[in-house]
Order: C-alpha cells, then sequence, then structure tokens
C-alpha cells in the first residue's frame, strides 16, 4: 500500500465533526499556553490594591482584552466539545448525522457564548 506523497490539508473537505475535533485540540493548546500568564496576571492583581489597579488599567489593552476574550473562549469551547466526547464515549451520539448535530450544537453554543461575552466585556 503506497502512502500519500503529497497531502495538501487545505484540499481536504474534512466532515463537521472532524473540524470540531480538531478544533477541541487547538483550544487545549491555546489554553495550556495561556493559562501560566492568565494565573500570573490573577496572583499579581490579587497582591495589592495597587496591583490590582494596574490590571484593570492592562484590561484596556486591545490586545490583552482579546487574548483574555480568546482564552474564555477556549475554555469554554474545550469544555462543551468535551462534553460531547464523554457522550459519545458513552456510546451515545455516534451516528453520523448525531455527530454532525452534536458538532453544530457545539459550534452554535460556543458563537452564542463568544458573543454574549463580547458583549459584557467589551
Amino acid at each position: 500500500m503506497n502512502s500519500p506523497r503529497y497531502l495538501n490539508l487545505f484540499k481536504i473537505a474534512l466532515p463537521l465533526p472532524g473540524i470540531s475535533s480538531i478544533l477541541h485540540r487547538l483550544s487545549a493548546v491555546a489554553i495550556f499556553v495561556l493559562s501560566l500568564p492568565m494565573m500570573g496576571l490573577l496572583v499579581f492583581s490579587l497582591s495589592s490594591e495597587a496591583n490590582y489597579e494596574i490590571i484593570l488599567l492592562l484590561f484596556e489593552n486591545i490586545l490583552f482584552k482579546s487574548l483574555f476574550t480568546l482564552f474564555v473562549t477556549a475554555i469554554f469551547y474545550h469544555f462543551i466539545s468535551g462534553l460531547r466526547h464523554l457522550v459519545m464515549d458513552f456510546g451515545y451520539w455516534e451516528t453520523l448525522k448525531a455527530g454532525r448535530m452534536s458538532a453544530l450544537a457545539t459550534f452554535i453554543s460556543t458563537g452564542l457564548f463568544f458573543f454574549s461575552f463580547l458583549y459584557l466585556a467589551w
């Protein structure tokens, strides 16, 4: 059996559950990368009132606000997608139609959360 020599990942049409699974892994990477700086900022802000004021000023920076929004959205998506995977591990939603519908529900719920978070935080 010959393995493919040229594999263009941008030309492969993944089904919706495949995209959801890949994004679940990417959200885990985003959470891993952003957890240490976010925890450092939390500890820094809790150490004194002056440091808390500094962090409040940092929240006015659009780059930081965008990273924080990405972090919170990644946590929410990873949680919802993880619940989806747990349900599938118990033997439910394993058909193609159910997998598509649960992936779509994951995307819709994350989108609703994202826009409500934007409304509240920005």
